[in-house]
């Protein structure tokens, strides 16, 4: 998958929906700290205005996903 110079919030939200689909799904993890954890990451940067750091953290959340593996 290629990446987008400019996140849309549409993939953002995206994200957010895979990850909280991924974390009910969790058997060998505690699926309400992670649910909590990533409610928290999504809360935390909100504000973020940088492209480049707004793609790092796209792409951090989308590594979690294709790796299948909680961080």
């Amino acid at each position: 998958m290629t990446i987008p110079s400019t996140i849309s919030n549409r993939l953002i939200l995206r994200l957010y929906r895979d990850l909280r689909r991924y974390g009910s799904q969790l058997q060998f993890t505690d699926q309400e700290y992670f649910l909590q954890r990533v409610r928290r990451e999504f809360d935390q940067h909100r504000d973020l205005s940088d492209p480049k750091k707004i793609e790092f953290c796209y792409k951090r959340g989308r590594a979690l996903l294709d790796q299948a593996r909680v961080v």
